[in-house]
């Protein structure tokens, strides 16, 4: 193999790492019940084998808004990852501004999505190209469906099933609860909930998700199959 061949596989890995924590992993730790704590966890994660640290942190910024902001790191490189979303009166969540950052091997990418929630529109943002779509009520990110899929869980709402708009498209997003189980974890034994995104057969992707019910159904592990490549992840602290 050459060393260019080597360095395009090398980002190839670190791509892959990069999309399946921020797109398909993790859940945010914001509380499903909205309050003024500001709140933080970390994750241990393993990626084909390579070892990846995740931060993530919750301000509430007042009148009913939040950030949630998140920070991965590898050898290879770093991501970041922001949203801002309100929850109004009525206890409906409304996402607002999403902003991603990636730099991997020297390799530079960002994206942003915004809604405009009197005109009912998303901006989407990559490089120097706009899309503009119509959205419709209880449309919600990529970020803010497992904020959602959270309060579901406490408030027993079923099924978990969600139209969420991802890079200026209207996906459909669903979940099944696959049942109980007590886990070990570094923060101790915790009863979780175990559920399972449904994908179609010929995807050949299996990703299932342990949330802590004690916790407000905090996410505290998970796996992902990809096709034959599995990943984990781990809760290792919590403030």
């Amino acid at each position: 193999m050459t060393n260019s061949q080597w360095s395009r596989d090398k980002y190839s890995f670190a791509a892959g790492m990069s999309r399946w924590i921020f797109t398909r992993a993790l859940f945010l730790l914001i509380p499903a019940v909205a309050s003024s704590l500001d709140y933080s966890a970390s994750y241990r994660a393993t990626y084909n084998g390579l070892e990846i640290e995740a931060e993530y942190k919750l301000q509430d910024l007042g009148n009913g808004f939040y950030k949630e902001a998140s920070h991965a790191k590898s050898v290879f490189g770093k991501i970041k990852e922001a949203t801002e979303f309100k929850i109004t009166n009525e206890g409906v969540i409304h996402p607002h501004h999403y902003s991603y950052k990636r730099s991997i091997m020297g390799v530079s990418k960002s994206e942003r999505q915004s809604f405009d929630w009197k005109q009912m529109t998303v901006n989407y943002e990559k490089k120097d190209s706009t899309v503009v779509s119509t959205i419709e009520p209880g449309v919600l990110d990529i970020v803010t469906h497992q904020v959602q899929i959270r309060r579901d869980l406490m408030n027993g709402t079923r099924p978990l099933s969600y139209r969420v708009m991802k890079r200026g498209k209207l996906k459909t997003y669903d979940y099944e609860i696959i049942g109980e189980e007590v886990i070990n974890t570094d923060l101790g034994a915790l009863k979780t909930t175990k559920i399972r995104r449904v994908t179609n057969a010929d995807k050949k992707r299996d990703t299932v998700v342990w949330l802590a019910k004690d916790w407000d159904y905090l996410i505290v592990k998970l796996t992902h199959d990809d096709n034959g490549e599995k990943n984990t992840l781990n809760i290792s602290k919590g403030i």
